[in-house]
């Protein structure tokens, strides 16, 4: 993840804006959130359309589906929302413009709450190396609250900084037990780069530093984690029994 620009060294105000670059890799996924809104919306939403990127080459609407840079968001029901960067997107008076294009190839806004994840897939002719530059506004709110569905949540860290999942808290998800937390407890998990994952798991016996009980996220010996996992910019799954929200805290 490439350092964050800002126009201060504070983050939490509405008068903040920059931006945040992260190095791509063709042939690769990468797992991203959105962390910027769009400056002067009233909202804490961001864009697709402000996604930029750098090195990566546009494909054209005929052979998107397999030569395009390619946003997935999942739609929370086992399947996606596609869209592609390419060089003869129409804007909204018809004109031809490299953009990021709906299914139809006509350019979108496409409108995102922050923390919202999503799945960025760079074939392998489009770059050996690039990036991806999220900017806008940084959130006004010191807490952000995603909502989490039952089953699977593709969500993210809302801020251009990294969090510790100790500053993640929850609402209406039951924390698990160490023996059954494979099966039973909340899970987040965080994607390697190369095909795998991270696991954490929210249960009330982990083990704090002191090695007292604890609900906690905790890694897979049942330890509270300590390390500032939840990158910015970067999303994760979470697997979840039961709805219910997660709450990002600066």
């Amino acid at each position: 993840m490439g350092a964050v620009h800002a126009a201060d060294s504070g983050i939490v105000s509405s008068d903040i804006v920059g931006y945040a670059t992260q190095d791509i890799a063709g042939g690769k996924l990468s797992c991203v959130a959105f962390q910027f809104a769009d400056v002067g919306s009233a909202t804490e939403n961001a864009s697709i359309a402000s996604l930029s990127t750098s090195g990566l080459t546009a494909g054209v609407y005929d052979t998107m589906n397999t030569d395009a840079p390619c946003i997935m968001i999942y739609d929370g029901d086992g399947g996606y929302y596609y869209y592609y960067y390419i060089s003869d997107a129409y804007d909204a008076d018809g004109n031809e413009t490299t953009a990021w294009a709906d299914l139809n190839g006509d350019a979108v806004d496409g409108s995102q709450s922050l923390g919202t994840g999503f799945w960025l897939r760079i074939p392998d002719a489009t770059c050996s190396t690039g990036s991806l530059t999220q900017s806008g506004a940084v959130s006004a709110d010191a807490t952000t609250t995603i909502q989490i569905a039952a089953g699977l949540t593709l969500a993210g860290n809302p801020y251009p900084t990294a969090l510790n999942l100790s500053k993640v808290t929850t609402s209406g998800l039951t924390a698990g037990v160490y023996d059954t937390m494979n099966t039973e407890a909340p899970c987040v998990m965080i994607y390697d780069g190369d095909g795998g994952y991270y696991y954490y798991y929210y249960i009330s016996d982990a083990y704090d530093a002191d090695g007292n009980e604890t609900t906690a996220w905790a890694d897979l010996n049942g330890d509270a984690t300590t390390d500032d996992i939840a990158a910015a910019g970067k999303a994760f799954w979470l697997r979840s029994k039961t709805a219910g929200s997660l709450i990002f805290s600066l």
